[in-house]
């Protein structure tokens, strides 16, 4: 028996549902029936508390259940914008709504791994984990010498929290199958909810997504008009709808035994087309392209009908005018980049970030790119999260940024060349990871809402290999990958 048979096995039997309790079920179903209340009747008082009660409950389902916890705070990214919207709605727009605070905290409760499992920073697969704290470590004290400590210590949240999150998926790799599962179903729901909604926004166009849209005063969302705008669904922008959907594509392309698999992927390759977000749409392939190179025949058979159904679904939504008219125009701007004014304001934006980093060698630290790169709503010019390459060299200087990436592409390099640990999840999260660093240059990928998704995929993909070398020798692995209670047990505590 191979050892990725070994590990299928073994994940059909401990992955199994586990009642989610009724005290779980009860913070969920709390924590909603307040958000609703408090949206109807007093919305501006749930613009601040609503992040508490997420924490609150966040805390609660961490130490109750964790995989219960991992899809709440995939929820909590995938529709706190949106709520952010309906309240600005009822009450006033408000540009930096403490609202979207929520996640981030939910997110950072996963620190709590880091803070009583340090020592783990020393095992070999942690290198990812240690170099990007490192590297961000780095960036806050640069950014503490030039920039108030507020700032610094808002910017350092989109930072670390990924990071946090994924270093407790990584540290919780007994929970492995579980994790998968959730994630897998949290993935197969949201794309359901985001993508009818998604639908809805294209034809109908609320009300409140129009007044928010004007209030923002960018071109970036298209016209406040049905059918002429650019959908993001319930998130904050277009760019993180559509790759959000990429990643969730990319996991139903590969999933298994779900029979809403294939019509949800169907609805979500609609949203997918109806953001004409050009880069996801190139992560989309680099990510397919992946997965078609590692599945084995049956994954590749099933991809590729997949494909056809949704080669045919875009052959269909194109006989609608509006929709023909929107796709049209945007894959001639992929096939003619030269006369794109998107593309060369990016390269033009890149030639003169770098002719100033060329001076600025040691960075400007955390914050630098809200506090001295800040141009949000300026169409013509390149924005503050537009680069990932901008955005670290910026913040991290040279130092930091090698230091960050240099853990990530050593755990990469063993990843791609151990092939003893395998199964379709694991691709997938592979794939998902190069689609986005496909789009490096094009949005900035690592922290925040995309960070979310990246440090995600990476961190089952690091949890994959832990996994595995335990199922195939509990007691023979090393003392750094066994589970934490055994570790425990081992030292004598």
């Amino acid at each position: 028996m191979t050892s990725a048979s070994i590990i299928a096995t073994d994940a059909e039997q401990s992955a199994q549902p586990r009642p989610l309790g009724f005290i779980n079920i009860a913070v969920i179903v709390i924590f909603l029936v307040l958000t609703v209340m408090l949206l109807f009747a007093a919305p501006s008082v749930l613009r601040n508390i609503f992040p508490v009660l997420a924490f609150a409950a966040a805390a609660v389902l961490y130490a109750r259940s964790k995989p219960a916890y991992v899809s709440f705070v995939m929820w909590l990214w995938f529709l706190s914008p949106f709520l952010r919207r309906l309240v600005d709605y009822r009450t006033e727009f408000v540009a930096t709504s403490p609202l979207l605070i929520a996640p981030v905290l939910a997110t950072s409760i996963a620190g709590w791994a880091l803070v009583t499992r340090t020592r783990s920073l020393a095992r070999p697969g942690a290198i990812p984990f240690l170099g990007a704290l490192a590297g961000v470590a780095y960036g806050t004290f640069i950014g503490l010498l030039n920039f108030p400590l507020i700032n610094v210590a808002q910017s350092l949240a989109n930072w670390l929290a990924p990071i946090l999150f994924a270093f407790f998926l990584y540290e919780e790799c007994e929970l492995y199958t579980e994790f998968r599962r959730v994630i897998e179903k949290t993935f197969l729901y949201g794309v359901l909810v985001m993508g009818l909604y998604g639908v809805f926004q294209f034809f109908m166009l609320p009300e409140w997504d129009r007044v928010w849209i004007v209030a923002m005063k960018t071109g970036a969302f298209g016209y406040p008009l049905p059918m002429m705008v650019r959908v993001f669904s319930t998130m904050n922008a277009t760019p993180a709808f559509s790759m959000y959907l990429m990643a969730g594509l990319l996991m139903l392309f590969s999933m298994q035994h779900s029979r809403l698999r294939i019509p949800v992927a169907l609805l979500g390759f609609f949203n997918f087309l109806l953001t004409t977000d050009r880069a996801s749409w190139i992560g989309f392939l680099v990510g397919l392209i992946f997965l078609a190179m590692h599945m084995g025949m049956r994954q590749r058979v099933k991809i590729f009908t997949m494909m056809i159904g949704c080669a045919l679904l875009l052959g269909g939504i194109s006989l609608l005018p509006p929709v023909n008219e929107i796709l049209t125009s945007r894959f001639q701007s992929v096939t003619d980049p030269k006369h794109d004014e998107s593309y060369n304001t990016r390269i033009l934006g890149h030639e003169m970030a770098f002719a100033q980093l060329a001076h600025e060698p040691v960075g400007e630290g955390m914050a630098a790119m809200e506090m001295n790169h800040y141009n949000f709503g300026m169409d013509d010019k390149l924005g503050p999260h537009d680069s990932t390459i901008l955005e670290f060299l910026f913040s991290l200087g040279y130092v930091g940024t090698f230091v960050y990436f240099a853990g990530l592409a050593v755990a990469g390099y063993r990843l791609l060349t151990d092939k003893q640990v395998r199964d379709p999840f694991t691709y997938t999260m592979m794939a998902v990871t190069l689609s986005f660093f496909a789009q490096a240059i094009l949005n900035s990928i690592m922290l925040g809402v995309l960070g979310f998704v990246v440090w995600l995929s990476i961190a089952m993909t690091l949890a994959a290999r832990e996994h595995g070398v335990a199922v195939l020798s509990p007691r023979a692995r090393p003392f750094w990958q066994r589970p934490h209670e055994e570790r425990l047990r081992a030292a004598g505590a």
